[in-house]
């Protein structure tokens, strides 16, 4: 099957692997733009499960994206394409993109592990696919008021909640939902990468007040006098050199 044309800049990206997540990207893919006109998804037309998705092309899709939505089921959880991709988002785009996973299937946030569990989670419904179109509507910098947006959202979201409705039955089994154990985990993984984070950023911030100090007592030594604000202690130089020869 021949590649999508690059026709214009897209900036949405819609990842999927396995019939049903196929289905509702390419749903999607049709919908986003009748509620949101900045929008330009991109989602391969080729079956990703028989690997024929080229990495340039997917390297030319990531050139302009704002957004990437992921579509996950309970059988594409561990699905090698699906993560490589969510990878490549996570190291292609700029701070100001979005990477959000689209949750199908009955799956709920706590279903996801990790690293596809750090992403914002939207479950197929409603008003959480009504929030997931307001977070394109900022990351694409659209500006659509929200009333006008809502309005547009309620007119054509029975086009899209058809589509959901209509996924097709799995074309692979669906792995047992994860443990208790396995949710544990995960939380006190992110538990611990949040206080190792924490204790960095006040093993930080404790260095900058030690040189603060410190440039504030030479300051003060070398007769200039006290400061009286952080912006003029950074405007000023740091006193001279003792002559070694004394």
């Amino acid at each position: 099957m021949p590649e999508e044309k690059n026709e214009f800049q897209h900036n949405v990206f819609i990842s999927w692997s396995g019939n049903r997540s196929r289905h509702v990207a390419q749903a999607l893919r049709d919908w986003l733009p009748m509620v949101l006109q900045a929008a330009k998804p991109w989602t391969s037309s080729a079956d990703i499960d028989k690997g024929s998705r080229g990495l340039a092309e997917l390297a030319r899709a990531l050139e302009n994206i704002k957004v990437g939505i992921i579509c996950l089921t309970p059988e594409n959880l561990s699905e090698k394409w699906i993560l490589f991709e969510a990878g490549a988002l996570s190291k292609t785009l700029d701070p100001g993109t979005r990477v959000c996973t689209y949750l199908l299937g009955g799956l709920q946030p706590r279903d996801v592990p990790r690293p596809l569990g750090e992403f914002q989670a939207t479950v197929a419904e409603k008003e959480e696919t009504r929030r997931l179109v307001h977070t394109l509507n900022k990351g694409l910098g659209s500006h659509v008021e929200e009333p006008y947006l809502n309005g547009t959202f309620n007119g054509v979201w029975p086009r899209l909640e058809v589509e959901l409705s209509s996924m097709p039955e799995p074309d692979t089994a669906i792995p047992q939902k994860r443990s208790l154990e396995d949710m544990v985990g995960d939380v006190l993984d992110i538990l611990k990468a949040e206080a190792n984070s924490r204790k960095q950023r006040e093993d930080r911030e404790k260095s900058q007040a030690g040189l603060l100090r410190a440039l504030l007592k030479a300051r003060v030594e070398s007769g200039g006098g006290p400061m009286t604000t952080l912006a003029s202690l950074a405007m000023t130089p740091p006193p001279e050199p003792p002559d070694k020869g004394e």
